[in-house]
């Protein structure tokens, strides 16, 4: 078994919607190359003037939901 790490990875949406939808898409396509994204190492942030707004939980395709920050590292 070969166990794959990529380094980072960045997703923009103009949507909250398009965000989940092209999270899965990205799965998808990572599954078939035997690439998986680590929920409990992803993140989503908002970059509009409702930044600080809460919305809806974006979630992987193993039901974990990524975690609302305000800023990344």
């Amino acid at each position: 078994m070969i166990i794959t790490y990529a380094d980072d990875i960045v997703l923009l949406s103009p949507s909250v919607t398009a965000l989940q939808e092209l999270l899965h898409i990205c799965e998808e396509v990572l599954q078939n190359l035997d690439i998986f994204i680590n929920p409990k190492k992803s993140v989503c942030m908002r970059i509009d003037p409702r930044y600080n707004m809460s919305c809806c939980d974006i979630v992987s395709s193993n039901g974990c939901a990524l975690q609302w920050v305000e800023s990344v590292r």
